[in-house]
């Protein structure tokens, strides 16, 4: 994994530099209890008073809005064997004196009961507020790239497709992308400004 570097410059960019340490240590807290599947810390690190919390997890659709929704999905005991979750290339800037946004890059290892071991990635953007001289989590949103981006990439780790088998797969993902096109698109594009001067 590629390691989070702190540094930079006085000013704006200084003080970005000293929000993402304190953002990255905030993640490797957040990691650790996340790794020990103790979930009663990793909600305490929370804002708990926001009524307005939401957690976007790719697998799930809609994203969860309030408590109830995010209790629940972290109340599953005896679900998983086992989780690691790494946290890296924190991006950050304050939305205002005690709010700020991050982008960060989440690499997992996750271990289903009764499945294999499971290996992924993720883009994250998450809102965090500061509380009591503490940063909180306020809002999160897993940010997956297309299904043939994260294929293509997966692929390059793979000990069991070869390169022929690969490009078959991408393939089907493309296939599968352009059989979801709405019937109504090429019409659309069709009356598009762009198109009838493409047209002249």
């Amino acid at each position: 994994m590629q390691e989070q570097s702190i540094g930079g410059p006085q000013g704006a960019a200084g003080q970005a530099s000293v929000l993402e340490a304190e953002l990255t240590a905030f993640l490797a807290r957040y990691a650790e209890a996340y790794n020990r599947q103790d979930y009663q810390a990793l909600l305490a690190l929370w804002d708990r008073d926001d009524p307005d919390a939401f957690y976007m997890a790719e697998e799930i659709d809609p994203p969860m809005h309030g408590w109830k929704l995010i209790d629940a999905y972290f109340a599953r005991p005896g679900v998983l064997d086992g989780i690691r979750n790494e946290y890296t290339d924190v991006r950050a800037s304050y939305l205002a004196p005690d709010l700020a946004m991050a982008t960060y890059r989440l690499r997992f290892d996750i271990k289903v009961r009764n499945m294999k071991p499971l290996s992924g990635f993720d883009r994250v953007v998450a809102v965090f507020r500061r509380k009591g001289g503490e940063w909180k989590l306020a809002r999160y949103a897993e940010a997956p790239q297309a299904p043939i981006t994260m294929v293509r990439k997966l692929g390059k780790d793979s000990k069991s497709l070869t390169p022929e088998q690969l490009k078959e797969l991408l393939r089907t993902i493309q296939r599968l992308q352009e059989e979801s096109v709405p019937p109504d698109f090429d019409a659309w594009l069709r009356a598009q400004p762009s198109a009838q001067k493409s047209g002249d």
